[in-house]
């Protein structure tokens, strides 16, 4: 690998989707974008162009061989991820991948496999776990303000049905990876900050699905359901539609514990709400989320920069960029790294293997002991 002449890490953008963390870079003085990725040369020519990008690669193992970044970020399809993140960290370079991490449990072992043989920092751009709202709960959490934790819900429920063909109506690799079979396939955005607020894994899952009544075409149920059982006996409840006609509910949470609750909005304009056995007189009225911004925020949410409030993902795009990059500065752990990443991805796989099954419980293997 060759830095920058200024000793920048050279960073590759790979997959159009990547291009959403240009301004989490940017904001790095120890980071610098030199080169593109990108099948589509059209589309790589207007996006070099538009975040004035030097280099241009239409094919990954050149950007890899000739662009000689120090760090690629996939936001390629999720099938893809994988095998390209294989090939950076035999090179030692460091990954930043989009989710899901893994589309089989071959692949999950591959991936165990070139992380552990490679120099590199490898993580997961989970950025749904940056979200202000999540980090706020997630500290409130670890102060004891919910007390124990028992059960939780995620939701994604997203009409997508516009991305499963391209322009000349062709099906797009959405139709085989998230909606070509049933389970949970796309569910780290909802189970990942549950995770983090229980602070453990999933041992066991079982998926139900409603069948398929909105795009028949496509093997996937209209609504799918993951249960999850944790490490201590606690119950989350995944739900996950990108089928159904109806308004995006972006991001759906709700926490409950033996000393509070805590419920999301379903729809703009509605608050984020909790109750606290320690902080609420009265046990049938809820009191806003915000309301404990200024004594539990995190650090990183107080006086964000304007990069952080203007990017994607409520902030996540930003902040995901800063872990991973002070994290190969500083030769720490990431937040989420590669066995993180899986206890987020590998609960939905054996959800495949559930609902194929009855909705049977299975057990969600540990890669840390593979």
């Amino acid at each position: 690998m060759a830095r920058t002449s200024s000793g920048q890490l050279k960073v590759g953008l790979v997959g159009k989707r990547a291009c959403a963390f240009v301004a989490g870079f940017r904001s790095m003085p120890q980071t610098r974008i030199t080169a593109l990725c990108e099948l589509d040369r059209a589309l790589l020519d207007t996006l070099a162009e538009r975040y004035a990008i030097p280099e241009r690669y239409s094919d990954y193992e050149e950007l890899l061989e000739r662009g000689r970044p120090d760090i690629v970020v996939l936001g390629t399809p999720m099938h893809l991820h994988v095998p390209q993140a294989v090939a950076a960290l035999a090179r030692h370079i460091h990954v930043l991948s989009e989710v899901t991490a893994a589309v089989s449990l071959e692949q999950c072992r591959e991936l165990v496999r070139a992380v552990r043989a490679s120099r590199a920092t490898y993580m997961m751009a989970e950025n749904y776990c940056y979200m202000k709202a999540n980090v706020l709960v997630k500290s409130m959490v670890e102060h004891g303000l919910f007390g124990e934790l028992y059960y939780a819900e995620g939701e994604y429920i997203h009409n997508v049905r516009h991305l499963h063909v391209d322009a000349q109506g062709n099906p797009t690799w959405r139709t085989i990876w998230q909606v070509g079979k049933r389970g949970c396939t796309y569910g780290t955005h909802s189970l990942g900050p549950i995770l983090q607020w229980f602070n453990e894994r999933v041992v066991t899952v079982s998926c139900f699905g409603t069948g398929m009544r909105t795009e028949p075409k496509w093997n996937h149920d209209d609504t799918t359901l993951m249960l999850c059982q944790t490490e201590s006996g606690g119950l989350i409840k995944i739900r996950l539609d990108m089928l159904s006609p109806r308004p995006h509910n972006m991001a759906y949470y709700a926490l409950q514990g033996t000393k509070g609750a805590y419920e999301a909005p379903r729809a703009p304009g509605e608050a984020h709400k909790v109750w606290l056995a320690d902080y609420c007189e009265d046990p049938n009225r809820w009191r806003s989320l915000w309301d404990f911004e200024a004594e539990f925020l995190p650090e990183l949410w107080r006086n964000p920069p304007l990069e952080a409030l203007h990017a994607g993902h409520g902030g996540g795009d930003y902040f995901i960029v800063r872990d991973f990059v002070q994290s190969i500065l500083q030769g720490t752990p990431p937040p989420i790294d590669v066995y993180r990443a899986l206890d987020f991805t590998v609960p939905g796989l054996i959800s495949e293997e559930s609902i194929a099954c009855g909705g049977v419980p299975l057990l969600v293997p540990d890669f840390r002991e593979e």
